[in-house]
């Protein structure tokens, strides 16, 4: 059996050679594919296969085929070397913003197979990835969950910007963004797809799409350890939402990279304690959240692994932006309170309330229209820490503007550990609340 099993692999293998060299005689352009995880002194020349073209005549053939060539992107120093050329198409009826890219390419400068003289002006396609833009419900994503309006179609929205990513990069290869704009109600929504080109494969992969509520284009930044990150900046209003990528290693020979996100589910450490902050930092409470876990670092005196330093550097972001927000002096009473419960101020938020009966009233219309956010960030302070009276006053607060005061009563009376005290400042409190007409 043995014997039957090799002899049987070897003429596999003398079949595949055979087919190889064939095709390599015959029909050369076939095998490009085989060029690219080739090393370099076992790469064949692909002969007719790879015909060179001068940008007028690549400009003329893509206008033929109803196309437009854009500005082409240099991929090194040597511009004439190797470039990006993006393909658009023009939209009909259009009065602006008519052309939208359809085709990424990748062009080489030509090199004479027998002489290796590189041909003057002359350039060979290397590689080449249609392109089509994200589907509207995923652009409009981060706005339906601050507002719950719109949820978008799968209709797929046009992109028409590319460009490239200067400066230090923290992978070889070169980086390029994709880049579209939608108007939705107040805000410019920017979007697009990010792209990463390997030269030593000539591989052109689209690695992640993105959208931006504030029209930020994603940045690389150095957020955690030394390597830089891609930041996506998703937020909504005055909920910080920021996606952040890593490069890691992926198992795929003509591009061994991938962007993975850093993400708070599941927790890096097996720790009850850990886990119960990144619950509070899920529900929106980022500086609580960050104010714990520099309290459990100190408290382990042990190296945190880097999943978990990943994480916490995630939340440590997202503080600093709900502490800007509520260091802010903001004019109206409500944004104030929203500020400060979005940064887990409780007791600030309550003085603001009780300040003056037309804040309290104002405050109450802010509760009412609440998506859920608000009450997710009750839920899971009281879940880490029942006996938090200012908390358990918000809740009812929030029960009370959206299902009125005997629901926020039987709530209360659940609560196990609420004091005489705290109930009598709560009721008190309660009496501003007008109870809500029809359905919440």
């Amino acid at each position: 059996m043995v014997v039957i099993a090799v002899l049987l692999s070897s003429a596999s293998l003398i079949a595949m050679f055979v087919w190889v060299s064939i095709l390599v005689i015959c029909n050369p352009e076939q095998l490009g594919w085989l060029n690219k995880i080739l090393p370099e002194w076992a790469k064949f020349s692909l002969g007719n296969g790879e015909s060179s073209e001068t940008l007028p005549q690549i400009q003329a053939y893509l206008s033929k085929q109803g196309q437009i060539a854009g500005d082409f992107l240099p991929l090194d120093e040597d511009s004439a070397k190797s470039f990006l050329l993006p393909v658009f198409k023009q939209r009909e009826n259009c009065h602006s913003d008519c052309k939208y890219i359809v085709e990424l390419r990748i062009y080489q400068q030509s090199i004479d197979s027998n002489s290796q003289l590189v041909l003057e002006k002359s350039y060979q396609l290397a590689t080449q990835l249609p392109v089509t833009g994200p589907e509207e419900s995923f652009v409009v994503a981060p706005l339906v969950d601050a507002t719950d309006d719109n949820q978008g179609s799968s209709m797929s929205l046009p992109l028409t910007e590319v460009g490239r990513f200067e400066g230090s990069k923290p992978s070889p290869g070169v980086w390029f963004y994709l880049r579209g704009q939608r108007q939705q109600g107040t805000n410019a929504i920017a979007y697009g797809h990010i792209v990463h080109y390997n030269p030593e494969r000539t591989h052109l992969q689209l690695m992640l799409s993105w959208t931006s509520p504030s029209g930020q284009l994603p940045q690389w930044r150095l957020l955690t350890g030394s390597v830089k990150e891609l930041v996506v900046d998703q937020t909504a209003g005055l909920e910080p939402q920021v996606r952040v990528y890593q490069v890691k290693p992926a198992k795929f020979v003509l591009n061994p990279i991938q962007l993975e996100e850093i993400s708070l589910t599941p927790a890096a450490i097996q720790d009850s304690a850990y886990q119960n902050a990144l619950l509070i930092a899920r529900s929106g409470l980022w500086t609580p959240a960050f104010e714990w876990l520099q309290f459990i670092k100190k408290q382990r005196q042990a190296r945190i692994p880097p999943t978990a330093q990943a994480q916490i550097d995630l939340i440590r972001l997202h503080s600093q932006l709900t502490k800007i927000q509520a260091n802010t002096s903001w004019a109206s009473p409500s944004q104030q309170v929203l500020a400060d419960l979005i940064d887990g101020r409780w007791e600030k938020a309550l003085q603001v309330f009780e300040a003056s009966p037309q804040n309290a009233q104002e405050i109450i219309t802010l509760l009412k229209a609440d998506k859920g956010r608000l009450w997710s960030r009750v839920e899971a302070a009281l879940q880490v820490n029942p006996n938090r009276p200012e908390v358990q006053a918000w809740g009812a607060l929030i029960l009370a503007s959206k299902l009125g005061s005997e629901r926020a009563n039987s709530w209360l009376k659940g609560q196990t550990t609420t004091t005489t005290d705290t109930l009598t400042h709560i009721h008190g409190l309660l009496e501003k609340v007008t109870t809500p007409v029809g359905d919440p």
